[in-house]
């Protein structure tokens, strides 16, 4: 598996997903014998320096800035040898970013792209929801994202086999990629579930946001809530946010207080009455809202977050759009009752690694099997 991220060392949601596919292909029976490299060991330092830096040589070639930020001799070095040294049945490419790799593959090695996102739509979405700061960038934003879809569906057509984390978003690529054999895999946890035990919350509700606050999508859903929801609030609640860097981009506000990283995920969910997601960006799927589910933990969230979710009608799954419905839903007793409430463990059950087993070793060996070279998917 060649990889965007390092699970090892790195704690976000696409990690996570890829700690639960990691785990799928050595389960029996397939038992897979796996080599992975991801493309760094760790997490790149001064990020923002080397996005520019791609989106300026991005400007320069036909390679969008994404890829130019994931670009490294090193690693293209170790995987031609690898490949050269090495017979393997099935290369997985996790993440589209690193579609630029497929040139120095072997044409007739089956392939399959793991798409986190459709990484062109989700950065449509950003570029429209960009700060005062980078309008002047939006030209050249826009060029970049026409790079990017190319690149992308192009290399969804070469790789053939895609696996989605949402069935909107493999609706789509289909729609774009004709003879496309795809297969929607949700988020998947292979731990024992903590089944947090309803409590009755004290004077001050607590409640908690969970994820990486680096990331633009989650700086956008922290920013909605401080700005658009918590100053109408007038029910005594404490937000926690853990995570990395939730510093900038959201109002100072006393009821909002800073946990970082935790050793434990236990420590969220023990920590706060319940959970919130409130999420808009078009792309994947909300990790942190199937983690907390299959935890037991209730949630308030939008509906986007919800999307591509295998959850079903949950009573401890609150979805509401508006910010005056969730103004409205935190200043009542509903707030206080979702407090008291667990997710049901059928819908736990369906986040179970268990549960998606199957076919999701059986898509892969049928992967294997067909042995077709890239290219052929018009």
């Amino acid at each position: 598996m060649l990889s965007i991220v390092n699970p090892v060392v790195e704690r976000n949601g696409a990690s996570t997903l890829t700690r639960g596919l990691l785990k799928l292909l050595t389960l029996p029976p397939f038992q897979a014998h796996l080599e992975f490299i991801p493309v760094r060991s760790e997490p790149v330092h001064w990020r923002r320096l080397a996005q520019a830096r791609g989106l300026v040589l991005g400007s320069l070639s036909n390679t969008p800035a994404k890829a130019s930020f994931l670009y490294s001799k090193e690693f293209r070095n170790k995987v031609v040898a690898r490949v050269q040294d090495e017979r393997f049945d099935l290369v997985i490419v996790n993440g589209a970013d690193l579609l630029w790799i497929s040139e120095y593959l072997p044409k007739s090695m089956p392939r399959i792209l793991v798409a986190h996102n459709i990484e062109h739509r989700l950065f449509r979405t950003q570029i429209q929801n960009l700060s005062w700061l980078y309008r002047p960038l939006e030209v050249l934003l826009r060029a970049d994202c026409r790079r990017l879809e190319e690149y992308e569906l192009k290399g969804m057509r070469e790789s053939r086999n895609v696996i989605f984390l949402s069935e909107d978003e493999a609706i789509y690529a289909r729609g774009v990629c004709a003879g496309l054999h795809s297969i929607t895999l949700p988020p998947v946890f292979d731990y024992e579930p903590a089944m947090r035990q309803p409590k009755k919350p004290g004077p001050i509700l607590e409640i908690g946001l969970l994820g990486n606050f680096l990331w633009w999508p989650n700086q956008l859903g922290l920013r909605w809530f401080a700005h658009e929801v918590l100053p109408h609030v007038k029910s005594p609640m404490r937000l926690s946010l853990f995570g990395r860097s939730a510093s900038r981009g959201w109002r100072r506000d006393p009821r909002i207080v800073e946990r970082g990283m935790v050793e434990s995920i236990q420590q969220v969910w023990e920590s706060c009455h319940f959970m919130i997601c409130p999420s808009f960006s078009t792309g994947g799927v909300c990790v942190k809202l199937a983690e907390a589910a299959y935890n037991g933990m209730p949630v308030l969230a939008t509906s986007h977050a919800g999307r591509g979710l295998p959850l079903g009608e949950d009573p401890a799954l609150v979805f509401l759009d508006e910010p005056g419905a969730w103004i409205e839903f935190l200043n009542s007793a509903a707030a206080w009752q979702l407090a008291e409430r667990q997710v049901s463990g059928k819908t736990c059950a369906r986040l179970a690694i268990g549960a998606q087993k199957d076919p999701f070793q059986q898509f892969v060996m049928n992967a294997i099997a067909s042995g077709t070279a890239p290219g052929a998917c018009s």
